[in-house]
């Protein structure tokens, strides 16, 4: 479910309060045995906003900072967004409504006085306790300032990432005729459309469990084993038909 908290913004003190006057009316919609994704977005511009960071009154238990360290106004931006963070999830929390994970962002938002909320149905994993019941579950948070350029950092170390895989895989073989035969598209000589290939096929490689990573390292290994086999085999079968004469 999503909500718009309009004339707004993630300095309001009342924050909390509007969500729960816009939220309340919804509560029967939620499901006892459903676990939920909250994310609230604030827009990105908010963050040169520095002066009304430093000014936020935060309770006495939110204080952990000190003012001689050289990201203190860092630190007190991370501090209000966890505060407001917490604000807004205790509306879910006294309204028993289950969460694991809780996010809030600074987006580009169409209105810089908006407050986007999503409540979105996630259902882990192993949720369900032995005697049948549902665990309570550690909730995750993050704080992303800015949401935009946390997605292109990761974007950034995603390309190097596959790209650094790419070439310790394939770098040895060489013949791009073998390299689209293992990644099974048409042959090609076009090195972006072979790298697309890879990240289409193996894209999970640069961040994923251990056992899915094992798993795709050992299918593409078999598929290159496979191929190169092939190829031997025919290269063999051209000697044997010449040694014959």
């Amino acid at each position: 479910m999503e909500y718009t908290l309009r004339e707004t913004d993630i300095f309001d003190p009342t924050l909390a309060d509007k969500f729960y006057d816009m939220i309340k009316d919804d509560l029967g919609l939620f499901e006892d045995d459903k676990y939920y994704n909250f994310t609230v977005s604030f827009h990105v511009d908010s963050n040169e906003n520095l002066s009304s960071f430093m000014e936020f009154k935060l309770p006495p238990p939110e204080i952990k900072i000190n003012i001689k360290n050289r990201d203190y106004e860092k630190e007190k931006k991370y501090d209000v967004l966890g505060f407001q963070l917490k604000e807004l999830e205790s509306v879910l929390i006294k309204n028993k409504i289950d969460f694991h994970m809780s996010t809030i962002q600074g987006e580009q938002l169409e209105f810089t006085n908006n407050i986007k909320i999503l409540i979105l149905e996630n259902e882990p994993e192993n949720q369900i306790a032995k005697n049948g019941m549902k665990k309570k579950l550690f909730i995750s948070r993050s704080i992303m300032p800015s949401r935009p350029y946390t997605t292109g950092l990761i974007n950034d170390y995603r390309a190097k990432r596959m790209n650094e895989l790419y070439h310790k895989f394939f770098t040895m073989i060489g013949d791009k005729k073998i390299i689209s035969e293992i990644l099974e598209i048409e042959e090609t000589q076009d090195d972006k459309l072979l790298f697309k290939a890879f990240i289409d096929e193996y894209g999970e490689l640069w961040w994923t469990s251990r056992e899915r990573e094992e798993e795709l390292v050992n299918k593409l290994k078999s598929r290159g084993v496979e191929v190169l086999q092939k190829y031997i085999d025919e290269e063999q079968r051209q000697i044997d038909d010449l040694t014959k004469y």
